[in-house]
């Protein structure tokens, strides 16, 4: 970006952006009380809460994240959530990955590594060592810059790279609400048949490419509006390959989309052949107010709109819930 780009970001497009973000949560003084309400789980999951379940690094089934400072709190409690309805025997099968994106703090992960040990913590540099050894600059250019500067794309990169067997990626603003039977015995079935692959559903179709242009680059189309927070697959099944074509293809014929790493994580689900796909009155994104409240469904993903209950009133119920 030119220096006169970065001005006018800093003082143009940024503070509007902010405005925005303000005015969809009800004006100052509500997206205040949101954000206070947000440090209060903060607080709370660095410091009081306590995650059981007999989950380890030797767990068989891998279950990541990718988390930093700004959401560490929710990472925490969506692993809280997922194992407070488990049994133990159901828990030793999984084990915990929280990958770094670069900016977790020295104090968040002494937290972690004290209060957390049965939680793997993936480190930065880790990474990136992967990142240079695994996919090197000269024959993955375009996924080498999309990690860089998009970091929706570190979740469908960071996870598999040298890796194999069973993995599900889980992004960190999601609560579980009782036990997720389906993606359980998905986890089953997975077993028996590596090549079967889970999703979820999102409420529209987000892939920010017109239909026309999709089909141009994947002529099969995309059959599902599939939500990329969270998904299962055998790490082997991610071609570093296609996916640097499929940028490559998407992005010198109709330019960048915020939405590309959620179309590609589709293609590849559906490409796959055998996938399951979550009932999404269960497993629902952008859980309503009446959803809310009432604690509807297996699982809640807070996009948009529903973080102001998340933050104020969801981990609370948490809590509670038995």
């Amino acid at each position: 970006m030119s220096i006169a780009g970065k001005i006018l970001y800093e003082f143009y497009y940024q503070p509007k952006n902010q405005l925005e973000v303000v005015r969809k949560f009800g004006g100052k003084q509500n997206y205040e009380k949101m954000l206070a309400a947000e440090q209060e789980m903060k607080n709370h999951a660095l410091e009081l809460l306590t995650i059981n379940g007999d989950f380890s690094p030797m767990g068989e089934f891998k279950i990541n994240f990718l988390t930093g400072d700004r959401f560490i709190h929710q990472s925490l409690f969506c692993v809280y959530s997922f194992f407070k309805f488990l049994t133990p025997e159901e828990s030793q099968q999984f084990s915990v990955n929280f990958y770094s994106d670069g900016t977790l703090s020295q104090g968040v992960i002494s937290v972690l590594q004290t209060k957390f040990p049965q939680i793997r913590l993936v480190p930065f540099g880790e990474t990136q060592q992967a990142l240079r050894e695994h996919l090197p600059v000269l024959s993955y250019p375009r996924l080498n810059k999309k990690t860089a500067a998009m970091p929706l794309f570190k979740k469908l990169i960071y996870p598999h790279l040298n890796q194999t067997g069973g993995a599900a990626f889980f992004d960190s603003d999601m609560l579980f609400l009782k036990k997720p039977i389906a993606f359980l015995k998905w986890v089953e079935q997975f077993k028996m048949q590596e090549n079967a692959a889970f999703c979820i559903l999102d409420v529209e179709r987000s892939y920010g490419y017109q239909e026309e242009e999709i089909l141009k680059i994947w002529p099969g189309g995309i059959q599902h509006n599939i939500n990329s927070g969270m998904y299962g697959i055998d790490s082997r099944q991610i071609d570093f390959d296609f996916i640097e074509k499929l940028v490559c293809d998407f992005e010198n014929n109709f330019g960048s989309q915020y939405y590309l790493e959620q179309m590609i994580t589709a293609i590849i689900l559906e490409k796959n052949g055998n996938l399951f796909v979550a009932d999404s009155e269960e497993y629902i994104v952008l859980p309503g107010t009446e959803q809310i409240r009432s604690q509807t469904g297996t699982l809640h993903h807070y996009v948009n709109e529903s973080k102001e209950f998340y933050f104020k009133d969801s981990w609370r119920k948490q809590l509670l819930r038995k």
